[in-house]
């Protein structure tokens, strides 16, 4: 449980606090991130809910959705998101691409990319999904960061938090989130009737080919590229949700 508050306190803007965290604390804390992911679209399923009990226009009700969410995460892994953009896109070599992740300035390609995000899970929003999907989201973004840490080793050069929670992910972690993560999209689509599995599925696999990307640009995980998947597989998750 104390790692628990570590971890909802860290992801979050929850105001858990907890004295005395050791390192090994925190960092073992990274491993509930699919639970947090849960905790969060728990949050923005019942936001969602209240809502719509004021009869908001649709679009209005998509851009509430996702302040809150920004809010609710502290903006935290976007921040990760728009640095790995600016890397990965600046068409230089490996060593530079490390050094323009670490600039704290937004760059063009941080911005756009920021752009089509919001644009992406705002359309999704907006096109009457089920909210039952903003349950499921944050967990999959989160659990393809973890997926990522085991897969890839740390990159030389990284720094954050990439290098020690690549080295604590182990194989029974991704192992048992996964089968947590599809017995909760099962249980959901079950219950509510709605196809679930199906971009669930889909999003792992394609966070497969994500973690295989960023390894051939700059060779492995840092924290950035945490929150960089984090975001990334939840628009994917959203846009896949919203399609079928």
């Amino acid at each position: 449980m104390r790692k628990l508050l570590i971890a909802i306190s860290f992801f979050t803007r929850i105001p858990f606090k907890v004295d005395d965290v050791s390192d090994d604390e925190f960092y073992e804390s990274m491993l509930l991130m699919p639970i947090v992911g849960l905790m969060i679209g728990s949050f923005l399923f019942i936001f969602a809910e209240f809502i719509h009990l004021f009869r908001t226009p649709i679009g209005i009700k998509a851009i509430l959705i996702l302040m809150f969410y920004v809010w609710l995460s502290g903006g935290l892994h976007i921040d990760g998101f728009c640095d790995t953009l600016d890397g990965i896109f600046s068409s230089r070599n490996r060593e530079k691409m490390m050094q323009i992740m670490k600039d704290s300035r937004l760059g063009a390609f941080g911005a756009m990319g920021l752009i089509l995000l919001f644009m992406t899970i705002w359309t999704c929003l907006a096109s009457g999904m089920e909210p039952i999907f903003l349950v499921v989201a944050p967990v999959v973004g989160r659990y393809c960061a973890l997926q990522s840490c085991h897969l890839l080793p740390y990159a030389q050069g990284g720094g954050g938090l990439g290098k020690r929670i690549t080295e604590i992910t182990e194989m029974k972690h991704v192992l048992i989130y996964l089968v947590a993560l599809m017995t909760l999209a099962g249980s959901l689509q079950f219950y509510f009737k709605i196809n679930i599995l199906l971009p669930t599925t889909i999003s792992v696999i394609i966070g497969l080919l994500s973690a295989w990307y960023i390894k051939a640009k700059i060779g492995g995980m840092t924290g950035d590229v945490i929150g960089f998947t984090i975001e990334l597989m939840q628009a994917v998750f959203l846009l896949l949700a919203a399609s079928f």
